[in-house]
Order: C-alpha cells, then sequence, then structure tokens
C-alpha cells in the first residue's frame, strides 16, 4: 500500500474519494487548480479517516507548461515527506486534461505506482460516454505509463549506442532496470546491449583481452534473447558482432606472447580507433592513435627484421654506416642497448633495404610523415597548446592508411531501428 498519493483534482470528488478509501495513504498531494481546491475539502470530508494533506496549486489548468512546473514540485515534495519511491503512488483520474498529461510527464521515469479510477461503459452515464456513476469505480492500477518510457528509453539506447556513447547507455539502461514495470522484453533487450557496451567500451579503451571475454558473453546473451523473441532487423547485427569477436580473437592470440607484442592488427585497431574519434569530433584524440600507428607499424617491421624490441637492440645488428651515429645517440649506459625513436627506426629500416623504410623516405611521402609528428607535437594531448584541426586530422588520417595500406577499417555494429 501506498504511504503517499498524489493526486490531480478536478471534476467529481467521487473517484477521489474511492481511491483514497482503497489505499488508505498516510499522505496526499493534492495538485489542483485555484478552482477545484473546494473539490479536495469535499473528498475530505468523506472520509473515515484523514491523511495528513499537502497542496501544489497551478496558475493556469489548461497550460502545460504551468501544469508541468506543478506536477514537479509535487514530486519534489516526496523526498521531504521521507517516502521511498515505491512506497508513492500517482493517481492521475482528475483535473484537466492538460493537468492529467502533466502530471504523467513529470512523474514518468520514477519507480512509483500509478493509478487511474474509470469504470466500464454500462457503469457511465450519457449512455456510456460521460462519468462513471458514483459507487461503480474501478481502480486501475496496472495503468503505469512506464512501459512507454521504456520504449522511449530504448529507442535513446539504440541512439547512443550507434554513435558510440557506451558509458550513457551503460547509465539510462541502469536506471530503468531499477524499475521493476519494466516491461520485459525491454529489460531482456537491455540486458544484451548492456552487455555489448561494456565489452566495446573495453575495446574503445583497448583492453582486449577482458573486451573479448564480454563480447563472448555478450553474444551468448543475444543469443538467449533472440530464441524468446522474433526480431529479423536484428540479424545483421547479430552476423556483425561475431566478426568483431573473431578479429578481436585473432589480436589477442597474435599478441599474447611476450616475445611478440606488435602485429598489424593491433596497427589496424589503432587506426579503426583513430577513425571513430575523428567521427565524434574528438580529433586530438584521433591524431595520438595516429601517431602511435605509425611508431607501432615502424616496431612491428623493425620485429620481425631484427628478431628483438626496437627498444632493446643489440649494437652490433646496425649497420656500419650509422652503427656509431645510433650508439652515440641511443645507447643507454646501463645496459648497452640502443632504444631508437620512431625516426631512427625507419633509418634502420631503409638501411636494411626493408620496404617500409625506402618508403618512408621518399620525398613526396617523408613531407607527409613530418606533417603527421609536427601535427601530433603540436597537439595540446603531446607537447603543444594548438588543437588539430578538422583538415589536419583528415590529411594524417589519409596520409597514414596510404603508407600501412590500410583499406579496410574494424566498425563497431550499430543496432536497428
Amino acid at each position: 500500500m501506498p504511504r503517499v498519493m498524489i493526486m490531480s483534482i478536478g471534476g467529481s470528488p467521487e473517484p477521489l474519494k474511492a481511491s483514497i478509501a482503497k489505499y488508505k495513504p498516510e499522505q496526499v498531494i493534492f495538485f489542483t487548480s485555484q478552482d477545484s481546491t473546494q473539490i479536495a475539502g469535499e473528498v475530505l470530508s468523506a472520509l473515515d479517516s484523514r491523511p495528513k494533506v499537502f497542496y501544489e496549486i497551478t496558475e493556469n489548468p489548461n497550460l502545460l507548461f504551468e501544469c508541468y512546473k506543478t506536477a514537479r514540485a509535487c514530486v519534489d515534495r516526496i523526498s521531504s515527506l521521507g517516502a521511498q519511491s515505491h512506497e508513492v503512488m500517482v493517481d492521475y483520474t482528475g483535473g484537466t486534461k492538460v493537468m492529467s498529461a502533466a502530471l504523467i510527464l513529470a512523474t514518468t521515469g520514477h519507480p512509483f505506482l500509478f493509478n487511474y479510477v474509470g469504470g466500464d461503459f454500462r457503469d457511465r452515464d450519457k449512455n456510456g460516454l460521460g462519468t462513471v456513476v458514483d459507487g461503480k469505480e474501478k481502480m486501475f492500477s496496472e495503468m503505469s505509463p512506464w512501459s512507454i518510457y521504456a520504449e522511449e528509453e530504448r529507442r535513446q539506447v539504440i541512439a547512443l549506442f550507434n554513435h558510440r556513447r557506451y558509458a550513457a547507455v551503460i547509465s539510462i539502461i541502469d536506471a530503468c532496470s531499477a524499475n521493476q514495470q519494466c516491461p520485459a522484453r525491454i529489460s531482456d533487450y537491455f540486458g544484451f546491449v548492456r552487455s555489448f557496451s561494456e565489452a566495446f567500451l573495453l575495446w574503445e579503451q583497448f583492453i582486449h583481452r577482458a573486451a573479448l571475454r564480454k563480447i563472448e558473453t555478450s553474444i551468448r546473451k543475444f543469443e538467449s534473447y533472440a530464441r524468446r523473441y522474433t526480431d529479423p532487423p536484428l540479424g545483421v547485427f547479430a552476423q556483425n558482432t561475431q566478426n568483431l569477436r573473431s578479429f578481436l580473437a585473432d589480436l589477442v592470440e597474435k599478441t599474447s606472447g611476450t616475445q611478440k607484442k606488435y602485429d598489424m592488427s593491433l596497427v589496424q585497431d589503432l587506426v579503426s580507433n583513430a577513425r571513430r574519434r575523428m567521427l565524434d569530433k574528438r580529433f586530438d584524440d584521433a591524431a595520438a592513435r595516429i601517431y602511435r600507428a605509425l611508431e607501432m607499424y615502424g616496431q612491428v617491421c623493425f620485429t620481425e627484421m631484427a628478431h628483438c624490441s626496437n627498444s632493446e637492440v643489440k649494437p652490433d645488428i646496425v649497420p656500419e654506416s650509422i652503427r656509431h651515429e645510433f650508439i652515440r645517440r641511443y645507447e643507454n649506459p646501463s645496459n648497452h642497448r640502443l632504444k631508437l625513436p620512431l625516426h631512427a627506426t625507419f633509418v634502420f629500416l631503409k638501411e636494411k633495404g626493408h620496404d617500409a623504410g625506402l618508403r618512408f623516405f621518399e620525398q613526396a611521402t617523408l613531407k607527409k610523415m613530418k606533417d603527421i609528428q609536427s601535427n601530433r607535437n603540436q597537439s595540446i594531448l603531446a607537447h603543444g597548446t594548438k588543437p588539430v584541426s578538422e583538415y589536419e586530422i583528415d590529411s594524417m588520417f589519409e596520409t597514414i592508411c596510404e603508407f600501412l595500406q590500410i583499406k579496410t577499417f574494424i566498425e563497431f555494429p550499430e543496432l536497428p531501428w
């Protein structure tokens, strides 16, 4: 039984009397207009046991915004009464149509109980078209607008998910899931969507192994949903998630060993991540990823040729033409190993005749590579204070894709509407 009821007032007092008599709240907040406050008195005078009463009065019962502000005041008053959300019932039977609409708008989204006092058409005057005859009222406490609200939240979840706002998706779903009135199908839908959101959020953070585990869990949750509900548009989404799982599993396997931390699949993942940041208009984030992809590509090529990391290079494997200069500039005195930065890595590859090194130092390419380094270094996320522009990031991205010969990207799936 509710401890507190919010009731819109207007018209006949009989439905409100019946509602209070049935639910026996300790406190009632009347949402009323100046003209209908007297009806509250009629309601209260007929009760055997009177609840504690509060009033929130709208200035104009025919203006939606004015009514909504007053209805919000009713909701705000709840916290001062010490009642939990599940102890509150909203009765939107009385008042103008505008007042009822405003009260529903102001309270939908809260895990309140809802009630409407109505009756069968046989129990209404004016040949079934008028008001319910006194004493024939029926309570429709299951008439909660939550299912409508949950569907609207589902649509917002889809929009946010398709724009890669995974943290926001998780937050909305958690808020909806806290309400036990959420329809079962939407609740089950949220179950697999939330799981995929966690997986892709981990992937965006480059926590690949945990992302893989979460994707596998998510696929199982989706398959469980698909067995219960027919939803053909989700077929493409399901296939895309399977393809992503395969790519991520391959990436994790190839980068799991201690001797091979770098792989072209990881480079492709970095470039794809940069592309998503560009779509989100986060150009400095994208620039950092593009530069790291170029750097990692050098590490991949170096490791394949030298069979060691470019941060642990024995001087004797460096070509004689550049060995003295490399020792002078890059030697670690503590272990006499060389730690090569990006440019030196490609110099090494060029001297060894590696295709990546040769292409890096082609005249046209070298200028573009210097532009990438310059834009990244001037970025506020690196060493400068200048944000990367959209024009600059487009040029950087085109250059890196051409140099790395990457033509396909890892795209996270979108939910169908």
